[in-house]
């Protein structure tokens, strides 16, 4: 008989659904970006002349990521909740750096040159926050302390990175770490009632913010959502042309390789993220709503892994990384179909780019981590 404990024991008992998802998921994205590397039809074939580049890129990182996922789910939860302050505190050291000695991008300093690797910080706090949090109100469970008070630190772990990223700036993922280290809060036992009132205070708060907070472009974007009319062949550009080619894809859609507006480039990032407006114009409404069940599935699938976990670090942990990619799917979507200011933010395994499937695949192998260890109440007393 396996003991459950080895690698072999760890390798039968890992939650082989969530990864067939995970790798369907990334499949349709290998094949999207093969559409969207793909230019207009070549006046010889008649057929699109493809450039797999981008594909290949997509599909070798995933590969690779999956084999990391699957290790970090074999190392011991303890590990992980043990090298959680380690983790935060570089990653806030790094967000500090950047602001002195960052490397600019576009006309954002949000990445460090390390030798001939560039990291972008914040990508490490969209994990590091939830797994500090995670760790501080398990130690503060274990040792019996509840009430308003344990709060107060946690916002802090929250505050610190979201403040050293807005003046980054990037707005989209001060906003995604703040709605995670929120969710943890709220799984931790944050009053509901505390937290309508953080959220009423902050909508009377948002015309402030708005006028003496946000960049200029910042402010453009959100004018841009109420009214993408007032400047078509500018600001408002790129979310008009997106939401040509999803209202063009029909019930159900164009065809793949068939997309018009893909072939003959007219929306911006569409690689990266704006990348579901491809998905809507070849697929139509029946391709988008099934790739939105997938990710609905994973989701839940993570939350079921959560709420199975006899460690408040486990639960929390687990809950948290699942809100960040609640929030990344919500976001992406909500701001190519005009519901939410343009804020650059990818869809998850789908969109190309290599930092953010690294920061999404790291945390499935935490949360495969989190099913592995479900039966581990696990004490933190005396970690380092």
């Amino acid at each position: 008989m396996i003991r459950r404990d080895t690698i072999v024991g760890k390798l039968t008992q890992m939650p082989w659904f969530l990864l067939l998802i995970i790798v369907v998921i990334a499949v349709f994205g290998i094949l999207i970006l093969l559409s969207a590397a793909s230019s207009a039809h070549s006046p010889i074939t008649g057929q699109p002349d493809i450039h797999p580049e981008l594909a290949i890129n997509h599909a070798s990182r995933f590969a690779f990521l999956l084999l990391v996922a699957i290790g970090v789910a074999l190392v011991p939860l303890r590990l992980w909740a043990g090298i959680a302050y380690p983790l935060y505190f570089v990653g806030v050291a790094m967000l500090v750096a950047v602001d002195f000695s960052g490397v600019i991008v576009n006309g954002a300093e949000r990445w460090l040159q390390l030798g001939p690797i560039r990291i972008q910080p914040s990508e490490i706090m969209k994990l590091a926050v939830p797994l500090a949090m995670a760790r501080y109100y398990h130690q503060m469970f274990e040792t019996n302390r509840s009430g308003f008070w344990i709060h107060i630190p946690a916002l802090a772990f929250v505050a610190i990175p979201v403040a050293l990223v807005l003046r980054q700036p990037d707005l989209g993922t001060a906003l995604m770490i703040l709605g995670t280290g929120c969710a943890v809060m709220f799984f931790a036992g944050l009053s509901m009632r505390l937290i309508i009132s953080v959220i009423a205070l902050i909508a009377v708060a948002a015309p402030l913010a708005f006028f003496f907070a946000l960049h200029d472009y910042q402010r453009q974007r959100v004018e841009t959502l109420f009214d993408p009319d007032a400047d078509p062949l500018g600001a408002g550009y790129q979310l008009q042309q997106g939401l040509i080619a999803i209202g063009s894809g029909g019930p159900a859609g164009k065809g793949y390789m068939q997309g018009a507006q893909k072939e003959l480039n007219y929306i911006p990032e569409q690689r990266t993220d704006f990348i579901f407006t491809i998905v809507a114009e070849e697929f139509g409404f029946a391709g988008s709503v099934a790739v939105l069940l997938l990710w609905a599935i994973a989701l839940l699938q993570g939350m079921n892994i959560a709420s199975k976990s006899k460690s408040a670090f486990g639960q929390l942990a687990a809950s948290g990384f699942v809100s960040t990619l609640v929030l990344y799917v919500v976001i992406n979507l909500g701001m190519v179909i005009g519901l939410l200011p343009v804020v650059g933010i990818p869809l998850p395994l789908i969109s190309y780019g290599g930092t953010v499937m690294m920061t999404v695949m790291i945390g499935f192998g935490l949360l495969m981590a989190v099913h592995l260890n479900r039966d581990n109440g696990m004490s933190l007393r005396g970690i380092f």
